[in-house]
């Protein structure tokens, strides 16, 4: 059974962080990456590299996979997943684009799709789905308090 959990941003968990995952806006659209490998849309994401904190990690990703020029970012959560008694740890961030080139990284990124709801998505689809959901109520509260 998979268990995931949400904590503020600040918590830091035992096992440490070894991804992030980055919900992103432009112009009033999701931002999704379709993998060449895995053949899925995904939600940007990637791991965390040794010389690298989480945000800066969050920001190269946002960057590589998307094309992303300009953007607001922000970490909204830091969630853990539970599986098999083994626990792991991310981090989730809210983007908001405001400009975007044409380059992404081409090894790993088929495209970059734009849409008001989740893909149907075939690599991680739970933890993609409530990460989303996650985001999405995090983006409506957002827009209440505007």
């Amino acid at each position: 059974m998979l268990e995931i959990q949400f904590h503020p941003p600040a918590y830091y968990p035992e096992c440490g962080f070894k991804y992030v995952v980055i919900g992103a806006r432009y112009k009033d659209k999701w931002v999704f990456i379709k993998h060449k490998q895995r053949h899925s849309y995904e939600i940007p994401a990637g791991r965390i590299n040794s010389e690298e904190d989480t945000d800066m990690a969050a920001g190269r990703e946002l960057r590589e996979e998307t094309g992303a020029i300009r953007y607001k970012i922000e970490c909204i959560s830091t969630y853990t997943i539970l599986e098999n008694n083994k626990q792991r740890a991310g981090k989730l961030y809210y983007a908001e684009i405001e400009s975007m080139g044409q380059e992404h990284d081409d090894h790993e990124i088929e495209k970059v799709v734009f849409s008001d709801v989740l893909p149907t998505v075939h690599s991680f689809p739970y933890v993609q789905t409530v990460l989303f959901d996650y985001l999405e109520k995090y983006r409506i509260n957002k827009q209440k308090e505007r």
